[in-house]
């Protein structure tokens, strides 16, 4: 292929061919906004796909199925894109121009908005997928994920005309990129905003620059303890048999310490009490039918270690809805160990809490993750920083915690902002950034 003179990236030259093939940010925003985010295509709309991802595969595969990804970069709609001023003001929804300006800023805080587009293909199966690493804003496949799916949601007439303009939009794009990839992957890496990157940051740094995020239990130095026994496997002394009063023992103490903790930040939080009628022997496993809902002592018998095993199953040592779990187990031991077992960052604290209660209440204790949370209390790791942190498990990466970055916009000096333009700009240069992902021209195409 020709070479043509260099390009230059800008934001203008993404502004300006977005709005030649009459694209913006708001199009993809209200196609992510709804339930069903797929636009199912065959026949006419089929081709108009295919012919797409020839465009994409201008460029080199980057990973299995045909996959090749890159971000794009689009401009917020027009004043006059995002609505009609004059007849919103005579419906009543504005008082005026300025009131519907002010809601336009509002609205659209961002004068440009990054996106990821992702073309892959396995077998006859084809996707294009568009993201912002937080939410996934729609996809265009010739399959739909959905059993059940019974019809299309975007009329056929919109998908033609929508994909004209994506088919428009890539086919100048592209051919752009293959005149010079690597300014292409320049200007991505200057400009990507930084809530949309992965990197990581050093705890002690990250704590130094806001003391609120710092991780803190009640008892820090019996919960290292507890963590440092957990990592050598000094469990203590285990139990020759389990049983369900037995077990409930633990849970109660494991749950009445989770409760404290969140009676922290919510004084109107329930307090669990037993009727004073229970008898003495049998008030753990009240406990336990309270929380759980349900009658223990009619199904199984209470000191049968055959009957614990049968009642332990499913999610019998969750603790609320976290994804913390008290277990009782005897794998690999020659007797029974109580596990606390934590799967979100984000319950790192109320699980170092629930650890620490039943080390202290003497229980043959094993605490799973025991390393990294001990780094997590000792300022030894790190934070990673992701675009998007809602349920995130702390097995799929090594540093502990996860955070993620406000906008910039969003920082502002005031207490009632996460953080400071300062602060946001101390983590932002203080942080290791991975690498973003990269085009090259598939030399074999050419």
């Amino acid at each position: 292929m020709e070479r043509h003179k260099k390009t230059i990236f800008t934001r203008h030259l993404f502004i300006d061919l977005a709005k030649e093939c009459g694209l913006n940010a708001a199009i993809f925003e209200q196609l992510g906004s709804g339930r069903d985010t797929e636009i199912v295509v065959d026949n006419d709309t089929l081709k108009m796909l295919v012919k797409l991802q020839e465009q994409f595969a201008q460029l080199e595969e980057m990973g299995d199925n045909e996959y090749r990804g890159f971000y794009i970069e689009l401009p917020r709609p027009t004043q006059e894109e995002w609505g009609d001023c004059e007849a919103s003001i005579a419906d009543g929804e504005y008082e005026s121009t300025e009131e519907y300006l002010r809601d336009w800023e509002l609205s659209n805080p961002r004068e440009t908005v990054w996106y990821h587009v992702s073309s892959a293909r396995y077998r006859e199966n084809r996707t294009i997928q568009f993201t912002d690493r937080k939410h996934s804003y729609f996809t265009i496949a010739n399959y739909s994920r959905y059993i059940n799916r019974v019809g299309n949601n975007f009329p056929n007439e919109w998908q033609r005309d929508f994909l004209a303009k994506l088919t428009l939009y890539f086919h100048k794009l592209i051919d752009t990129i293959i005149q010079d990839p690597e300014e292409f992957n320049d200007y991505v890496a200057n400009h990507l905003p930084y809530q949309q990157r992965d990197g990581k940051i050093a705890r002690k740094e990250f704590n130094r620059i806001e003391p609120r995020f710092k991780i803190e239990v009640e008892d820090e130095t019996t919960a290292i303890k507890a963590l440092e026994d957990s990592v050598c496997k000094n469990f203590g002394r285990p139990l020759d048999t389990m049983t369900i009063r037995s077990y409930c023992k633990y849970y109660r103490i494991a749950h009445e310490a989770y409760g404290r903790y969140f009676e922290r930040f919510d004084t109107t939080r329930k307090i669990r009490t037993l009727p004073n009628e229970v008898p003495l022997e049998l008030q753990d496993v009240a406990y336990y039918n309270m929380v759980k809902f349900c009658d223990l002592q009619d199904k199984y018998a209470l000191d049968s270690e055959t009957d614990f095993n049968k009642f332990a199953s499913d999610h019998y040592g969750e603790l609320g809805l976290l994804r913390l779990n008290i277990l009782a187990s005897d794998f690999d031991s020659p007797g029974w160990r109580i596990i606390v077992s934590n799967s979100y960052s984000a319950y790192v604290d109320v699980a170092v809490e629930v650890a620490t209660a039943l080390y202290k209440s003497g229980a043959p204790l094993e605490i799973h993750d025991a390393a990294k949370l001990l780094r997590i209390l000792k300022e030894k790791d790190h934070v990673k920083l992701i675009p998007y942190t809602f349920h995130d498990y702390m097995g799929h990466h090594e540093e502990g915690t996860v955070y993620q970055l406000p906008w910039e916009y969003e920082c502002m000096d005031s207490e009632e902002n996460v953080l400071s333009l300062k602060q946001y700009h101390d983590i932002i240069s203080l942080a290791e950034w991975d690498e973003i992902e990269k085009v090259n021209i598939d030399k074999n195409g050419i």
